[in-house]
């Protein structure tokens, strides 16, 4: 019987995301040598679905494949590491864009990704997202599914409140207070948890920014347009006034992303504003046969809502694997509609690559419609040339919370991160 290592990182170590495993497979046919363990490492919130393809994979194969799992800061925290000293895994999650310690921009400005331009799924990629895996023409990752942000919400609770979903933004500070005024939270924040806390302003720039000024991004790299002098402020006045309007739980200092899901679980809250990546956790947090929905979160009163979009999961062979062949070998699976079926089978999404059918539940229907009408806007990081804007952002905002900067200061911060 094979014997598959899958472990959780608890702690951040270098070694951590390095395991060995054993098999007793056969010899498979073809390049490949089932001796050749491949080790892919990835955040938790993709666990299950990598589990069942890799299971498929080495039934298919014989070869052994050990992998990792880790929460998404601590994973770009320990990749980067293990990049820089040799030790990193064959095949590992990565993001689209710049914004971030796992963006491909990041990673393969200091040599760490295999060029992957030449395989034959290339041009299967969503074409409205596929340049933000690309550096000077050349393609440095494969990307699983398109991810959104957006409220999802748990019908069964707004049902009982008798209340609909808003559909601008005066709605959304009436909603909130109706939903507050019966004991109910609108929309459970754990900001706590640092990435949590782009969310909700990524949700609101999409119209009061991109909304307006659809080439943001391009100005921004120009340096002919800020954050300080843009949407930015609106979405940021608007975080707070929400706030103020009780739209969250008591102390989103003071919550977690897990605690989050629960509030929604338990009926406490209706929804929370999150990716779709994140959907698949807060289902499995949910009691059996809890139905969800999908709206935009709401920016201005214009009557038109749009979502971020973008590529949400992605992964990128090592160019310094020793077992790169049979990484490349992996990647290119992944690809095809036998992998794109076992993964998506597993965990809800929207996939990223043309050639495959995925029935869509509620949630992700909710929000391919919203991608199918057009009304869109990029995830900011994506476009960020590195991840300093985006950590700006992340301790910006959580001071905004504790009282410690206003607006204008986060803002500040995050202009100052971009250009240095």
């Amino acid at each position: 019987m094979k014997m598959r290592n899958i472990a959780a990182v608890a702690g951040v170590s270098i070694a951590a995301l390095v395991l060995a495993g054993c098999s007793n497979s056969a010899p498979a046919e073809g390049s490949m040598e089932p001796t050749d363990a491949l080790n892919i490492a990835t955040t938790s919130n993709n666990q299950a679905p990598m589990e069942a393809v890799v299971a498929a994979y080495e039934e298919k194969t014989g070869i052994e494949v050990n992998v990792t799992v880790a929460d998404t800061s601590q994973y770009q925290t320990t990749l980067r590491t293990q990049l820089s000293s040799g030790t990193a895994p064959d095949v590992f999650t990565v993001w689209a864009g710049g914004g971030n310690p796992g963006a491909i921009d990041v990673l393969q400005g200091a040599g760490y990704l295999a060029d992957l331009s030449d395989r034959d799924w290339v041009g299967t990629v969503d074409p409205g997202t596929a340049e933000t895996l690309q550096i000077d023409g050349g393609t440095y990752g494969l990307p699983s599914k398109l991810d959104a942000v957006g409220a999802i919400y748990n019908t069964a609770t707004l049902s009982e409140l008798g209340l609909e979903a808003p559909t601008t933004y005066t709605e959304l500070l009436d909603y909130c207070a109706d939903v507050k005024a019966q004991g109910k939270v609108a929309f459970a924040l754990g900001i706590q948890t640092d990435w949590v806390t782009q969310l909700i302003p990524y949700a609101l720039v999409a119209n009061t920014v991109y909304g307006e000024t659809p080439e943001f991004d391009a100005s921004l790299a120009d340096g002919s347009a800020t954050f300080a002098d843009s949407g930015w402020k609106s979405a940021f006045d608007k975080y707070l006034e929400m706030d103020e309007a009780g739209c969250f739980n008591e102390d989103p200092l003071g919550t977690d992303v897990t605690a989050s899901y629960n509030l929604v679980a338990t009926g406490e809250a209706v929804g929370v504003v999150q990716v779709l990546a994140s959907y698949p956790q807060l289902a499995s947090a949910s009691p059996e046969g809890t139905e969800f929905g999908f709206f935009a979160l709401p920016g201005d009163d214009s009557g038109t809502t749009a979502i971020p979009r973008g590529i949400g999961v992605a992964f990128a062979v090592n160019e310094g694997a020793a077992n790169k062949a049979n990484a490349l070998e992996f990647v290119d699976w992944l690809a095809t509609p036998e992998a794109t079926s076992v993964w998506f089978d597993t965990a809800p999404g929207l996939p990223a690559v043309t050639n495959t059918d995925v029935e869509l539940d509620p949630v992700l229907q909710g929000a391919a419609d919203v991608i199918e009408s057009g009304e869109t806007a990029p995830m900011p990081d994506q476009g960020w040339p590195n991840a300093k804007a985006q950590s700006a952002l992340f301790i910006g905002t959580q001071q905004l919370f504790s009282g410690q900067a206003d607006p204008d200061a986060v803002l500040q911060s995050m202009d100052q991160a971009y250009s240095s």
